[in-house]
């Protein structure tokens, strides 16, 4: 044991004196990933265009004549709910996207003789990435849907419905 620990520890400054730092190496992403950085693109967009609508027909920071028509109202709740639906469909879509990867992931590793660390901590830097952005889009959504709330809620009382 005593011959291991300095060969251990000579190989260990050798790699320190090499300068690989695993922060730096480029990796493609996966081709399931770019699916997902699509789709998260696709939701981001089609809320841009839901609120551009809103917009369009009454100016935000200022409320315009059409702002008081029911047919704007029916647009503030047909946004809302469409906003609702696409939250949950971009955290369902996260999770598939995660528990594939995993099971692929985890098939990698076990099909690797030697289970390094570097190999774990790439796993879980991908998965925090994942999480990152879905969670950036989920709140652009949520600040969407919180503006559009928020004029229903600004809207004169007879005008609401439940």
């Amino acid at each position: 044991m005593v011959l291991v620990y300095p060969f251990l520890t000579e190989v260990g400054m050798q790699q320190d004196s090499a300068g690989w730092d695993l922060r730096y190496i480029y990796r493609e992403p996966s081709t399931s990933f770019r699916l997902y950085l699509l789709f998260l693109l696709v939701v981001c967009i089609v809320a841009s265009i839901r609120l551009i609508r809103i917009w369009r027909a009454a100016p935000p920071f200022r409320l315009s004549a059409e702002a008081n028509s029911p047919a704007y109202l029916r647009l503030l709740q047909t946004s809302s709910t469409s906003l609702k639906q696409w939250i949950g469909c971009t955290f369902l879509a996260w999770g598939i996207l995660t528990s594939t990867s995993l099971y692929d992931d985890c098939n990698r590793l076990l099909g690797q003789k030697v289970l390094g660390s570097g190999a774990i901590l790439f796993v879980i830097e991908d998965y925090s990435a994942a999480l990152t952005l879905a969670l950036l889009v989920v709140l652009f959504l949520f600040l969407v849907l919180w503006h559009i709330l928020n004029r229903i809620q600004h809207l004169p009382n007879c005008q609401r419905r439940g």
